[in-house]
């Protein structure tokens, strides 16, 4: 599960930061058991569409191709947040169980 979380967080980085680079951060607290990633990028704000807005089958919403990274992140991750840097960027982070 960490790697599927770990490609979406870095694949928003890369479609929807504003910056030319990113910074991924991936540790492993072995008395937790619990993996931690985290994606750095130098846009501060999360972007409009960071979320579905899926109202019920059949609505337009439900054919997206992307808008859902922070519903798998809801769905699949023990946390997660976002902390901003200043005006410097943000960094998106979760945490899973390594089991």
């Amino acid at each position: 599960m960490a790697a599927l979380l770990l490609s979406e967080v870095v694949s928003n980085a890369v479609r929807h930061a504003k910056g030319t680079a990113i910074e991924v951060a991936v540790g492993f607290d072995r008395s937790a058991g619990m993996i931690t990633g985290a994606v750095f990028d130098t846009e501060p704000l999360m972007g409009d569409g960071a979320r579905s807005s899926l109202v019920g089958v059949g609505d337009e919403e439900t054919d997206m191709e992307t808008g859902r990274g922070l519903d798998l992140l809801d769905a699949v991750a023990g946390t997660w947040g976002v902390a901003t840097v200043g005006s410097h960027g943000k960094w998106v982070w979760f945490q899973v169980s390594a089991s």
